[in-house]
């Protein structure tokens, strides 16, 4: 029997049988207590395409064994064992040979790239992943900020966007990702890593309208670089490439393979409501019993009552007096308190006027 309007109090229990209460886990490490407004979050992190990578520097193939299977490499050259792949490649042991897992983009890492650094208990991480050991890394290619004199400037266009640039002085070349014809600056994919343009370069773009000479120190590297990130306990990862293709793996304080293989569930965390957008927001729950309820053996186990049109709900809040009937709640770290300017979660349709532990709201959700 369905009890999606029946008022629910958490001061005094829930209706047997409810279609709106189930079990979910807590986000790991958080103390969900009874009262808070909790909302569904995903730990399963985007793929990644290599799983343990060591280095970026190398010129010349390392000598591994068996027993180093599965650590990868950015190649900075051919030397060696590397002579059939090519700068920008991603390669990886696998125990007897090398295998490519990432071409290369223009004689650079493909952006957009994602790997997990090597642990240190694997191999040392050198280069760009020194010190990174276990984190995410994220690559995003080199582009090339170039700002032009503004004698002879001639504005770009729309149309521009994409074409080639050249350089007459020296010689260097791209493509255009964007400009700023106020600021005469260009964004300029450029075709190599080395085509970083210099200071005097005469710009034209092939079959487009803007045109320009890069001004004295208007030459600025972007990007070009990995970011590292190092997940939370309880994130979950799936490795698309090499040896370690086509599994999860979970990371609390390092990573192991999961237990499941399948993608992360997904978890509640203390909501906090967001901006008025005009857009709809996200599903929110009531946690009606939580994991600081349950014995050591069930912790991580909360229960929660979906926050659904027509359901009334119960609660304590300390600043029950301020939240009188007809005023608008949102939540903020899973609490409730008055609406400002982000999504109400619901309306107060009772309150017993009293501040501290001792006050009661009653709800309408929304």
């Amino acid at each position: 029997m369905s009890n999606l309007n029946s008022v629910f109090d958490t001061l005094r229990g829930w209706p047997d049988g409810s279609a709106l209460e189930s079990s979910f886990k807590p986000k790991k490490g958080a103390t969900l207590v009874e009262g808070t407004v909790v909302a569904g979050e995903s730990v399963q992190l985007a793929d990644a395409s290599v799983f343990r990578i060591v280095d970026d520097t190398l010129v010349t193939a390392p000598t591994l064994t068996s027993a180093d299977a599965g650590l990868a490499y950015g190649v900075a050259g051919v030397g060696g064992a590397w002579s059939t792949f090519a700068v920008g490649d991603i390669v990886e042991w696998d125990g007897s040979a090398w295998v490519k897992i990432v071409d290369a983009v223009e004689a650079e890492f493909a952006t957009g790239t994602r790997a997990v650094v090597a642990p240190a208990s694997a191999a040392t991480a050198a280069g760009s992943f020194a010190g990174h050991a276990g984190k995410v890394a994220q690559y995003t290619k080199h582009t090339v900020e170039l700002t032009c004199a503004a004698g002879g400037y001639v504005n770009c266009v729309v149309g521009d966007i994409g074409k080639p640039v050249t350089s007459t002085g020296s010689g260097d070349s791209g493509h255009l990702v964007s400009y700023d014809n106020v600021t005469r600056k260009w964004i300029v994919d450029p075709d190599t890593p080395a085509d970083v343009f210099q200071a005097a370069d005469v710009l034209a773009i092939t079959g487009g309208t803007g045109a320009g000479t890069v001004d004295t120190g208007g030459v600025a590297p972007l990007g070009g670089a990995w970011a590292f990130t190092t997940p939370d306990d309880g994130a979950r990862i799936y490795i698309t490439s090499g040896v370690f293709a086509g599994n999860f793996y979970d990371y609390t304080t390092s990573w192991r393979k999961a237990r499941s293989q399948e993608r992360a569930p997904v978890v509640m965390a203390a909501y906090s409501s967001v901006g008025w957008d005009g857009n709809r927001k996200g599903d929110t729950w009531l946690v009606i019993q939580g994991n600081d309820q349950y014995d050591a053996a069930f912790v991580n186990k909360i229960t929660c009552l979906k926050l659904k049109s027509g359901c009334t709900f119960q609660v304590q809040n300390d600043a029950a007096n301020t939240l009188v009937a007809g005023t608008l709640v949102q939540a903020a770290a899973g609490a409730i308190q008055a609406f400002t300017d982000k999504w109400p979660i619901g309306v107060v349709v009772w309150s017993n006027g009293v501040s501290g532990s001792g006050g009661k709201i009653a709800i309408a959700s929304m």
